[in-house]
């Protein structure tokens, strides 16, 4: 059924049950629309591509920072990933209403905010907004932590083309009913920076004990590239996403574990062999099945698309696809 505002998208929302009834309302691009909003986010990079003989040697010097994330309301686990969250926006409406000393209140803790020509002024600029959605947020969660004194060099942030990624998840299976509830378009980027920046975050957020309360971070963490790109899949644990993978280990949201993939295929010069033994590599050690299907689903696309991300052919990700802990253990006993 198409709907014809806002509010009725959210009151159909409401009396759908959660899951897939939900789904086919979103489907609609129209009924998304009145809904939708954007988020962004930033992955740190360090190290280069070393020498090595397999993909597993060859990604070894390179690390991410990463945020463990927890549910505000009850302090429990809620997966990692790369520091960001949702645009703060500013209705027209709203700011019409405000003076020129309360709009200049909103810069910085509004995205769509800017300063032009020394006047507040309300930008729709996407490109303007997602920077500033990333300096807010990362600036947020590392206060989480303690940390006020990091700032992202704004001009080293690259984005990672992944055009109309959906990230809906939480409309249509976690939300309540109540307050609001969106369709976000997610930006990913990336920052590459030095190694020693990593250990003194990750080193601080274990240090400085009093964290803000309510906190959405418990901690800065170094992962190594390698292991990163294992976690989307394992359903494990005794702390579970709704989606009943492992809230301590697995990334929260797909986009973000794609980011890392990005990283390595970059990183191997988007080459196809060398993506698929890294996959191989992989999967001799990871019991669970890593599933890009899964992934381009929660995103709303295909193989094909995420294949376009990662810049490698399409054939090239089906195969990768295939591999599984099983597929390889059957080889084994073919031989």
């Amino acid at each position: 059924m198409i709907f014809n505002s806002r509010q009725e998208v959210l009151q159909a929302l409401r009396n759908a049950p959660k899951g897939q009834a939900r789904q086919e309302i979103l489907n609609i691009s129209r009924n998304r629309n009145f809904i939708k909003n954007s988020g962004a986010n930033v992955t740190l990079v360090s190290g280069q591509i070393s020498s090595g003989k397999t993909p597993k040697e060859q990604l070894k010097n390179i690390n991410l920072g990463l945020i463990a994330r927890l549910k505000a309301q009850t302090g429990m686990p809620d997966g990692i990933g790369a520091m960001g969250g949702l645009a703060e926006r500013t209705y027209p409406e709203e700011f019409s209403r405000l003076n020129q000393t309360e709009r200049r209140q909103l810069i910085g803790s509004r995205d769509d905010v800017i300063l032009q020509n020394d006047t507040p002024t309300l930008t729709d600029d996407i490109n303007i907004i997602r920077i500033n959605n990333v300096l807010r947020e990362t600036r947020e969660e590392l206060e989480n932590l303690g940390i006020t004194d990091f700032k992202l060099p704004t001009n080293k942030i690259k984005l990672i083309n992944m055009p109309d990624i959906r990230d809906d998840n939480y409309a249509i299976n976690i939300w309540d009913g109540k307050g609001n509830a969106w369709a976000i378009t997610p930006y990913c980027h990336i920052l590459k920076c030095s190694a020693e920046t990593l250990q003194i975050l990750a080193q601080r957020s274990q240090d400085i004990k009093q964290h803000q309360e309510h906190s959405e971070a418990a901690e800065f963490k170094i992962v190594p590239l390698f292991t990163a790109l294992k976690c989307y899949g394992n359903h494990s644990g005794s702390i579970r996403m709704e989606d009943g993978r492992n809230a301590q280990t697995d990334y929260r949201y797909p986009h973000e574990w794609l980011a890392a993939w990005f990283v390595a295929s970059q990183a191997l010069n988007h080459d196809d062999e060398a993506m698929l033994h890294l996959m191989s590599e992989l999967a001799q050690e990871t019991p669970w099945k890593i599933g890009f299907s899964t992934a381009a689903q929660k995103i709303g696309k295909n193989l094909n698309f995420i294949a376009e991300v990662l810049k490698i052919n399409p054939k090239t990700m089906q195969k990768m696809e295939q591999i599984s802990p099983q597929a390889l253990s059957n080889m084994d006993m073919t031989r």
